[in-house]
């Protein structure tokens, strides 16, 4: 899981691995239970603050293709470059958010 995994396409990051780690507790779930783990879909997303108010991002979403994990056309991208202040206030709030999501789940 995360920097040990070989995932293809998926980057080698800590919300993916996050993301992987709880595709992983979900399929043991299943296979204790006896039932087939669902086909997981994952997502990384990485915000960053280049300056107070102003936040970047870049989303990817991924699934299990010939044994790697492959990038699902059309979903995911980046922040749009020409992007109004309101935008980049906002992602710097999401940015804020998410860095107190993935803090919590990872640290409790």
């Amino acid at each position: 899981v995360g920097d040990a995994a070989i995932g293809g396409a998926m980057p080698k990051s800590a919300f993916s691995a996050n993301a992987q780690a709880k595709a992983c507790a979900a399929a043991v779930a299943a296979l204790v239970r006896e039932r087939q783990p669902a086909q997981p879909k994952l997502i990384n997303t990485c915000y960053s603050l280049v300056a107070p108010g102003y936040g970047i991002s870049i989303a990817g979403v991924y699934q299990p293709r010939d044994g790697l994990l492959a990038e699902v056309e059309g979903a995911g991208g980046t922040s749009p470059l020409e992007a109004p202040s309101s935008v980049r206030e906002l992602e710097a709030a999401y940015a804020e958010d998410w860095f107190r999501t993935i803090t919590s789940e990872v640290f409790g």
